[in-house]
Parts: structure tokens; sequence; C-alpha cells
């Protein structure tokens, strides 16, 4: 049967292909979706892929900072990365920038970006590498890894003497910090549950689902991109408990998981009294 159902698909296959090209090259007139004017980017996770100006790009990739974006050169389209564009991540008053960190963005236009001593090794010949694997110079970016790969991005924190804790702002934004003091690599909430999904339906371990991510994000250059590889194994060690106190009612820290709290009730188990005899053996 499936033989049958590919041998009536084959006589429309050109068809397929043309749709293909032509998804491939840059439609004239080259126009921006949403102003009209001369349109130089393209977004691969858009629906049917519209092409931007470099200012309506940022307004429509305020709310989907993680998706691929490919620029025109002139004669092809070159991969492209939203953090070029000038997209922001503004945390603590919503999607609005806060009014106090407008100093703090300031002053930290000249400084590196901070690094712990393992992001040093991931700037080796950063000059050579291509730009949009290339993280924001002279600003304050965040790495991180959504399923539509590694990103970088530059986070404006809230400023305010009320401040939550960076960690904090970042869970309110349905990202997972790898760590608590100083987060400078942070994880999708989408992208932990794909991976728990991924390990239990098609048994893909930690490494397997990270190189996956590194050829999403470049298959050419797969070694250029930070390696996250272990900060994602500590993460979704974390995601997968949060989850089961979640599922067994406990809220925040009024108490603890005593042992054996955690566990998952099966109703098809044997539980003598309910849906078994007391007086069954239950080894027969």
């Amino acid at each position: 049967m499936q033989n049958n159902y590919i041998c009536k698909w084959v006589p429309w296959k050109g068809e397929f292909l043309k749709i293909l090209l032509e998804l491939e090259a840059s439609p004239e007139p080259r126009n921006c979706t949403w102003c009209g004017n001369d349109r130089v980017y393209r977004c691969l996770d858009c629906l049917h892929q519209p092409l931007f100006c470099i200012e309506c790009c940022q307004k429509s990739h305020e709310s989907l900072p993680f998706h691929r974006i490919q620029q025109w050169t002139g004669d092809f389209y070159e991969e492209s990365a939203l953090h070029m564009t000038g997209i922001q991540l503004h945390l603590g008053h919503g999607r609005a920038p806060c009014p106090h960190a407008i100093a703090q963005a300031q002053q930290a236009a000249g400084e590196p970006p901070p690094m712990d001593d393992q992001e040093w090794e991931d700037v080796e010949d950063i000059e050579e590498n291509p730009k949009h694997l290339c993280p924001p110079v002279g600003s304050r970016y965040l790495t991180v890894m959504d399923v539509t790969g590694v990103h970088f991005i530059v986070v404006n924190w809230c400023g305010c003497e009320t401040a939550e804790t960076r960690y904090i702002l970042l869970l309110r934004a349905k990202l997972f910090p790898s760590t608590f003091k100083k987060p400078s690599t942070a994880f999708t909430f989408a992208i932990l549950d794909d991976f728990l999904r991924d390990n239990l339906e098609c048994g893909t371990s930690g490494m397997n689902y990270y190189s996956k991510l590194l050829q999403i994000t470049s298959s050419v250059f797969p070694h250029l991109i930070p390696d996250r590889y272990h900060e994602l194994l500590w993460v979704v060690q974390k995601w997968q408990y949060l989850k089961l106190l979640k599922w067994n009612g406990f809220c925040g820290t009024t108490r603890s998981a005593e042992k054996g709290r955690l566990a998952l009730f099966c109703a098809a188990c044997p539980q003598p009294g309910i849906n078994v005899d007391t007086n069954e053996d239950l080894d027969q």
C-alpha cells in the first residue's frame, strides 16, 4: 500500500520541487511585509517566511526573540541572528524597558560582557567566526538554548531598587537559568519539555539531543557554538524534579517532599482490599 501511495505522488514531484526552489529565492519586488520598504531580512520560523526591513523585523519579533532569520546580501540569503538587528530582552517590566536601567545599559555599552571561566573558551578566534555565531560585543548578553537553536540576546535587567533577583526575572520570562548566581546561560521551558519528550519516546540521549541542537544552529560550524551540554543535563534534572513537585501538589517552600511522596499512583497495580481480594495470593 505504501508503494502505491509513493507511485501516485511521483508524477507531482516536479511541482513540489519547484515550490521548494522558489522558497529559496528572493521574490520580486523585495518589499517589507509590514511597511512596504525595501526588505533585507526573512524569518524562517514565521508562517509564509515573511520579509522585513530591519525596523519591522525588530517590532515583529519583540515577543519572538528566538526565531531564525536570514539576511539578503544582494545575491543570496545568508544566516543571520535577531540580536544583530538590535533585538533586546527586557526583564522586570514585562516587555517594556526598565526606566532605571537606561543608565546601566549606557554604562555597560563600553564594557566587555561578563564571562565565567568556561565561557572564555567559547570566544577563541572569535574574529574568524561567522557573524551570527558571535555574541554581541560591548554589551551584556545571555546565551539561550531553544528548540530553534542556540541564541545570543542582549538583556536589560530591571534596575529598580525593588527589583527581583536575576534568576527570578528569567523564570518569569519562562527561561530556566543554568545558575542562580550571575546567570549567563538559560534554557527555554520549551526546550526542556522537548528534550524530555525525545528522551521518553525516542530514547534520545543528552549528548545526541545537544548534537541535534548544534546542527539546527549551524550545520557547517557546529564546533563554533558554545558548549552547554553539561548545563543542559543539570537543568533537565532540576526541571524534572520541579515538575514532579508541581504535579503532586507541592507549592513553594511550605513543605518538603517526604520519601515516596513523588511516586505516581497507579490504579492498575494490585491493592489488597481495593482492587484485589485480601485473601487472594498476589504471587499467583
